[in-house]
């Protein structure tokens, strides 16, 4: 495979964010940031869950999520049983450097959190203990073990560090104008400054120093510096908030822009020494809230600074066969390592989470697979870790973590601090594998430490969020409960918690008053009036739902998931026009927003500007290429209302091998003989997809066949892949819900619709109901006959559903004839008679004769 790059550089700015930057590129206060933009392609970088920077980087680096490569947290315990800031040997993968090493490419790496210990590569590795200042200038300013190799450079680049206290006025001014004015033994707020400062600049001489004097096909380095001015400094960041001091405003307003700005300097060092024939990366893990989104109060617990984080960072590419002056879009952090693989003519891994961002190419590249660097014949021993680090650098690295505020103070007890360290890692590991859609995993790591720490409120939370969007529901009310019994307060958040679980309920007036309980508590918030919009969507007061979105964006005009909410809701209420200018209001906010896409593709097709509407379909597709709704309804527009079957070919294939399995389900009205045909179907030798929580009574003697999960289709698919295969009962009214990814084969149970109700009438009755036997009510059966319009036109709809309509009548009369149809239909091998034996006539108590 060819190698598209001579040299790549790849530049960490952690924290960097468009919303910051793109005001100074637009002033000329950034000229080296724009000419890198301008000559390339650039975009915003989504990030993961949670948003702590050694799992972040360690990601980027790998191209894995942090449940695969290893690195969950800030610190961890090390083999003496004592906590310590998280090592690079607790990395259980290679990084992109190792991959290069076993192809004889040169790279250097400075700075990655974490690279301490500093690896043994082909090339120079600086870890991010190297720009450590911690003592006193006046004294021996040792650097730490192990954090240069080869070892032999460490003396050179050891006089290459800045110390903070080598920082004059002149070199603070900059960032603080009138810093004359500060009383430095009362406000430590300059010297934290004049340590950010000092240590970027540590990087920058020690990266710079190897650009010159080594030779290198790869170099990295990373700046933590911009997300530590913003940590200590955005709260100052323009425009003034009422709960900061005006003084303080005054005098530290510049200092992110001021950071910003020295950023740009070094970087026009760092393209000078890669010349033009080198590939330029420029990152951020994540972004910073500058604007209104900057929290006011930071969560008094582990990494609560996170929150001051945003989803999106940054990318730039500028280089030989890049495309100029572009954007691109989709773009995650775990795409940076297939990238840089394919930038030097290797395979990328099946089992690395990210892709190769094809669309930063002037011309699209082939790209080779390979199953796995892991298992290629050569070692995954990145690190030997040779020594201990001392008590000592221990404790001023920790110390380090503490002020930042990524970490609590672990105390002196050693056992606390070990416990507090594993069970916070945990936490964070189950957040990753839920962020990577495995569930499974992450909610048995939620249980384990809510049983061991149930007054632990973020545990629980986070266990309650993840049940209610598994579906279990039942579990998610339990842990609500509990939080309710140990809450001796108000809580707006467990409001909304629990307001977001009633709606999946379908109890949507109770989540309404939760909502509006959590409004007056907590005071004007978009993130509730949102709520409030979707609870009154369900409840079809779309007028209501308008009135509380327009509250939502007068607070926050930026809101995203605001804009597209009230697109939807203009669209539920036949206003395509209005629907369309809220849709690219949030496409022009998010434009990789896939939904907002499609919704907009939605409106176009409803007035019939259908090239628009394919357009957007093919956006979104894009953005997000599993979204087979969108392939489904171009399909529709080219055979249908354009008569251009040929073009429809391409999306039928794209269609086809989008298909990730087959479902059986047996469908129909409640109480129309899904039951029945569930157990015929199991009898018959075919697995069914059932939890057995509902046991059989006297409604239904021989079972219900149900799964709980399949009450959540409307909100949650995923639990469809565990249905791969089987048989699932879904009643009619959550067919049109199901994902166009599938392929499904429906035996849909035909009743006489007032058989049906007289059925659902007994048994609320036997159920303890206070209903009118004797009076069937006529709202509901016409509800009931639109319901099965519906579904007939939708199942004509699907490229990727077959139906066929079966009796209940036919079934009790003549059970063997059906069953026939049915073994055809499905093309399996079913025992014939054990589905016939199935079939229990007694249980046919409701029949009404003369309405066919």
């Amino acid at each position: 495979m060819k190698r598209l790059a001579k040299k790549v550089l790849l530049i960490g700015w952690d924290a960097a964010d468009w919303k910051f930057l793109h005001p100074l590129m637009d002033q000329g206060l950034m000229p080296n940031l724009s000419k890198l933009v301008e000559g390339g392609v650039s975009g915003k970088l989504a990030t993961l869950d949670p948003p702590l920077s050694p799992t972040l980087w360690t990601s980027i680096a790998t191209g894995k999520r942090p449940y695969k490569h290893g690195i969950h947290g800030f610190t961890e315990v090390d083999s003496s049983g004592s906590v310590r800031p998280v090592y690079i040997s607790s990395r259980k993968v290679k990084a992109v450097w190792n991959i290069f090493d076993q192809h004889k490419l040169k790279s250097n790496v400075v700075g990655w959190w974490p690279s301490h210990p500093a690896e043994a590569i082909n090339g120079a590795m600086v870890s991010n203990f190297y720009q450590r200042a911690n003592k006193d200038y006046k004294k021996t300013w040792p650097m730490a073990k192990g954090a240069v190799y080869p070892p032999e450079l460490s003396d050179t680049l050891a006089e290459f560090r800045v110390h903070p206290q080598e920082l004059t006025g002149a070199h603070i001014q900059p960032f603080v104008p009138d810093a004359w004015k500060v009383d430095v033994s009362q406000d430590r707020r300059l010297h934290v400054l004049a340590k950010i400062t000092a240590e970027c600049s540590s990087i920058q001489a020690a990266t710079t120093y190897l650009m010159e004097h080594t030779e290198w096909d790869f170099m990295a380095v990373y700046f933590d510096a911009i997300d530590h001015y913003c940590h200590a400094f955005m709260k100052y960041h323009p425009p003034h908030r009422p709960h900061i001091r005006k003084e303080d405003y005054e005098l530290y307003k510049d200092v992110v822009k001021g950071g910003c700005r020295y950023h740009d300097m070094m970087l026009r060092r760092l393209i000078e020494l890669a010349g033009e024939d080198t590939t330029i990366i420029l990152i951020s893990d994540h972004g910073f809230h500058p604007d209104h989104n900057r929290p006011v109060f930071i969560p008094r617990e582990p990494a609560g600074p996170a929150i001051e984080h945003s989803p999106f960072g940054i990318i730039v590419m500028n280089g030989p066969g890049i495309k100029k002056d572009e954007l691109i879009f989709g773009s995650s952090l775990l795409d940076v390592a297939p990238t840089l693989l394919r930038l030097f003519g290797l395979p990328v891994a099946e089992d690395m989470d990210g892709k190769v961002l094809l669309q930063a190419f002037e011309k699209e590249p082939a790209i080779d697979t390979i199953k796995s660097w892991e298992y290629d014949g050569q070692t995954s021993d990145h690190v030997k870790e040779a020594y201990q680090q001392t008590e000592e650098e221990m404790a001023a690295e920790l110390q380090q973590l503490i002020d930042l505020g990524y970490i609590e103070d672990p105390g002196k007890d050693k056992v606390k601090a070990v416990e507090k360290t594993t069970n916070e890692n945990n936490f964070y590991l189950a957040r990753s594998y839920i962020d990577g859609g495995e569930w499974e995993e992450g909610i048995r790591l939620l249980e384990t430490l809510h049983a061991r720490q149930p007054d632990t409120l973020r545990y629980a939370n986070y266990l309650a969020r993840a049940y209610h969007e598994t579906g279990q529901y039942k579990a998610a009310r339990k842990v609500i409960n509990h939080i309710r019994d140990n809450v001796d307060r108000e809580s707006p958040q467990l409001d909304i918690l629990e307001g977001t679980l009633l709606l999946s309920e379908n109890r949507f007036k109770k989540a309404l008053e939760l909502f509006k309980k959590a409004e007056a508590e907590a005071g004007d918030q978009h993130q509730i009036h949102i709520r409030i919009a979707n609870a009154y969507i369900q409840l079809d007061k779309l007028d209501d739902a308008e009135r509380a979105l327009e509250k939502a964006l007068s607070q926050d005009p930026e809101n995203v998931h605001a804009w597209y909410t009230l697109a939807s809701t203009f669209y539920e209420k036949g206003d395509y026009e209005e629907a369309i200018e809220a849709c690219l209001k949030a496409i022009g906010l998010m434009y990789y927003f896939p939904l907002a896409h499609f919704q907009l593709a939605l409106s176009l097709e409803k007035l019939e500007r259908f090239e628009e509407a394919i357009e957007a379909y093919d956006t979104c597709l894009r953005i997000a290429p599993g979204v087979n709704a969108a392939r489904r309804n171009i399909i529709k527009i080219f055979e249908q209302y354009l008569n251009l079957p040929g073009k429809a070919f391409k999306y039928k294939t794209d269609f086809e091998n989008k298909i990730l399995g087959e479902l059986t389900i047996v469908s129909g009205l409640p109480r129309s003989g899904t039951s029945m045909m569930m157990q015929m179907l199991e009898a018959g030798g075919m697995e069914v997809f059932t939890d057995k929580e509902r046991t059989a009574d006297d409604n239904n003697p021989k079972g219900y066949y149900e799964h709980e999960l399949v009450k959540s289709l409307a909100r949650n698919k995923k639990w469809l892949p565990q249905a791969k295969d089987k048989t699932v009962k879904i009643i009619a009214q959550l067919l049109t819900y199901l994902p166009n990814n599938f392929r499904y084969k429906i035996i849909f149970m035909e009743r006489n619709i007032y058989e049906v109700v007289q059925s659902q009438q007994r048994m609320l009755s036997r159920n303890g109901k206070q209903v009118k036997e004797e009076e069937l009510p006529v709202n509901l059966v016409q509800a009931y006959e639109n319901t099965l319009k519906k579904i007939d036109q939708w199942a004509r709809n699907q490229p990727n559903v077959s139906i066929i309509k079966v009796a209940y009548k036919d079934v009790i009369e003549a059970p063997f004839s059906e069953v026939i149809k049915i073994r055809e239909f499905l093309d399996k091998d079913l025992t014939l008679e054990k589905m016939v034996n199935a079939v229990d006539r007694k249980l046919y108590r409701e029949r009404i004769a003369q309405k066919e």
